[in-house]
């Protein structure tokens, strides 16, 4: 008897709200934060790593299928990486990548008001397409390729909130969210634990379809 009531839970909570069948599509924007975390981070350098600031900027794709929920699958460039002095060297690893989230989006009800507060969380798998270490000087500057170094592709968890604004039947707003690298970067025989987490604000806009 139990599944019985838990089957009909699951079915009243699909169901008992209105449909919104709500399609977005438009550009992203943002600010990356990035850094080195993992076990062993603190031998990237031979010291624990420094923040890059980096972009990100993209597309978006939001199906609102009730109320409450909704799905958004992403695809953007981003920058990830870290930085570091060594011995009077400015050092910067930079790891560049197309990321493709797929993000559960949970809408909290603002009942007579313009305003679209969301949740959300999900996975995403990032494609490494530059993998470069810089080193600054006295106004001298050197790059070294290591994308032989670097796995091809970078799994995290993505995890976050925004704010959205009604512009007629468009949408403006704002999100604040947190990758958290679940896989190393590190491709060499004898791996170490280093694992991208960046910390993105972003902007968007988008425009209704449906």
């Amino acid at each position: 008897m139990k599944k019985y009531f838990t089957f009909l839970f699951v079915i009243l909570a699909f169901t008992s709200f209105t449909v919104a069948q709500n399609m977005q599509i438009g550009p992203k924007v943002g600010l990356n934060i990035a850094n080195v975390g993992g076990d062993d981070s603190d031998q990237l350098f031979d010291n624990s790593p420094d923040s890059r600031t980096g972009f990100n900027g993209g597309l978006f794709f939001m199906y609102q299928f009730n109320n409450l929920f909704a799905i958004q699958p992403e695809a953007y460039y981003t920058m990830k990486g870290a930085t570091s002095n060594f011995m009077g060297v400015d050092l910067t690893l930079k790891l560049d990548y197309v990321e493709i989230p797929v993000l559960l989006k949970v809408v909290i009800p603002t009942a007579g008001t313009n305003l679209r507060p969301a949740l959300f969380v999900g996975p995403a798998v990032g494609f490494n397409i530059d993998a470069k270490i810089k080193g600054e000087n006295q106004n001298q500057s050197a790059e070294i390729d290591i994308d032989s170094l670097v796995t091809s592709t970078d799994f995290s968890l993505i995890f976050g909130g925004g704010l959205g604004f009604m512009i007629g039947n468009n949408e403006l707003g704002v999100d604040i969210r947190y990758s958290l690298g679940l896989t190393s970067w590190d491709d060499e025989d004898d791996p170490y634990d280093f694992k991208n987490n960046v910390l993105s604000f972003n902007a968007y806009f988008g425009f209704t379809i449906l």
